[in-house]
């Protein structure tokens, strides 16, 4: 009995994998993107594998005493092996159908023509699958750990964004990174029918980069090393809410705060300084040199919970997803992509929101904005001029919601008496990494078409200094890190180098 229990145990655990993998080893990656406590996510997770372990273990423990036994140990023999080999790529059903069909001929072979071999394997098989009960507790007393881990405030104010203020009398450097905005899908091969007026009228009268040199692949890396001016190549979250990094040109790993970046030379020079932002939880990294700051992610984990949600329904949603994935894979597919377009709508509403505040307001001199548009999953559906809940829009139509949410930040800012004062900046963070969407249930027709089959790796760029009234464009090899360089010239009142 304690044997079978440890089977079921086990296997519910590695059932169950995917939808809590990120919060193994620490969770460092789900911890470092979330403002809310996991409590919640992780204890759902411990239900559903003490759950999934009872439903199987009851009918296990029946089927045991009845002749049916032998053919139950059959199908799961060739059941579990499979699963755990090819689960990571249940996306190449060719692959996994021919696997199957191999895996399936050689036990049944043995089965016929080789009993004690077959015995011997199924006894084998019966020992390792109770050994898996190690990690179906390892990974409940990780879940128990990452559930303790709370996370730093996500806002905080200024004391000018407390009370009515006199119109502010500075030059405003406004800095916005639209997460994974493309150079070559803006401008170069721009989509069939696609209109982007604000950003041609922003290009109209501002310098555009067209040969960017990306600084990295990934937000987590790219943003530290345009806000430090060094190239980061790896990031850690401790469980305390602090960062560090690591320099490709130096050993070992280095603590980050707001004192490396150019937030703390603005407040030197008289800057006020604020952030909204999403993804990378800039109060808590940067916040000793902010006096504003705002950031959220309601993003969903790898599974479809969601850290807002209830207890229930985060028992609940994966144990459906699991079901539905077993009737259609494909449509399980499509329901997860939808329930991720979701949050990030809630995430981009909420960021947008923010953003207009701060911009309204007026009051502060130096504002970082990163928004997770035109990021994926696509919210956005351009021929119905209105955002979406459902998987099925494409990376063009997210390109148009970007473009919409540029003409209201410009309409913002050049209705306020300092733009003539103001430079603006408005760049990616990295371009459109097709390589990681292509064959992901978001990935459309549309966006195949408008790839060309190709990963352009220029992220978009366009400075606008204050006054500037005439189109310049910057056509040499131009690393992206360099902004950091042109922030500062502009904090110290210089004229950029472009």
């Amino acid at each position: 009995m304690l044997k079978k229990l440890c089977q079921c145990l086990g296997l519910s655990s590695l059932i169950l994998v995917t939808n809590y993998g990120d919060l193994l080893g620490g969770g460092a990656d789900a911890r470092m993107h979330t403002p809310f406590p996991l409590t919640r996510v992780c204890l759902a997770q411990i239900a559903d594998i003490l759950l999934v372990a009872l439903l199987l273990f009851v009918p296990f423990v029946l089927l045991a005493r009845t002749r049916f036994y032998p053919r139950v140990c059959l199908l799961l023999l060739i059941a579990i092996p499979l699963y755990l080999a090819f689960m990571p790529f249940d996306r190449v059903p060719g692959l996994v159908a021919l696997a199957s069909v191999a895996w399936t001929a050689i036990v049944l072979l043995l089965l016929l023509n080789f009993g004690k071999l077959y015995t011997r394997l199924l006894r084998i098989g019966s020992a390792l699958t109770a050994s898996l009960a190690v990690f179906a507790l390892a990974s409940i007393a990780q879940l128990l750990w990452v559930s303790a881990w709370r996370p730093a405030p996500n806002q905080f104010t200024a004391a000018w964004e407390s009370s009515p203020q006199p119109p502010r009398q500075h030059p405003l450097l406004v800095w916005i990174v639209f997460d994974e905005l493309s150079y070559d899908q803006l401008f170069e091969h721009r989509a069939p029918g696609l209109s982007l007026p604000n950003f041609d009228a922003l290009r109209a009268q501002s310098t555009l980069f067209t040969d960017t040199q990306p600084a990295g692949l990934h937000t987590v890396t790219v943003l530290p090393s345009l806000l430090t001016g060094s190239l980061i190549d790896g990031v850690r979250f401790s469980f305390h809410n602090r960062l560090s990094v690591h320099h490709p040109s130096e050993p070992g790993w280095q603590p980050i705060a707001g004192a490396d970046t150019v937030f703390a030379d603005a407040e030197r020079n008289g800057w006020r300084t604020a952030v909204v932002g999403w993804y990378n939880p800039y109060c808590a990294i940067y916040g000793d040199a902010l006096q504003s700051c705002y950031w959220i992610n309601h993003d969903m984990l790898d599974g479809p919970m969601a850290q807002s949600a209830s207890l229930a329904a985060n028992i609940r949603a994966p144990l459906l997803q699991f079901v539905g994935a077993l009737r259609s894979p494909t449509h399980a597919d499509c329901n997860l992509c939808s329930f991720e377009v979701h949050q990030r709508h809630l995430t981009e509403t909420d960021l947008q929101q923010h953003a207009f505040q701060l911009l309204h307001a007026d009051q502060a001199d130096f504002v970082f904005l990163h928004l997770a548009i035109p990021h994926s999953p696509n919210t956005w559906n351009r021929a119905q001029n209105g955002f979406t809940d459902r998987c099925g829009s494409s990376y063009i139509d997210n390109l148009a919601l970007t473009d919409r949410v540029l003409g209201q930040f410009l309409a913002t800012l050049q209705a306020s008496p300092r733009w003539g004062q103001t430079a603006l900046i408005v760049q990616g963070d990295h371009s459109w990494r097709t390589i990681l969407w292509r064959g992901r249930p978001a990935w459309t027709d549309e966006d195949e078409d408008a790839s060309r089959g190709v990963f352009d790796q220029r992220p978009a760029l366009i400075v606008h200094l204050p006054g500037q009234a005439q189109h310049r464009t910057v056509a040499t090899p131009w690393p992206i890190v360099q902004v950091h360089a042109v922030i500062e010239q502009i904090l110290h009142r210089h004229s950029p180098t472009l």
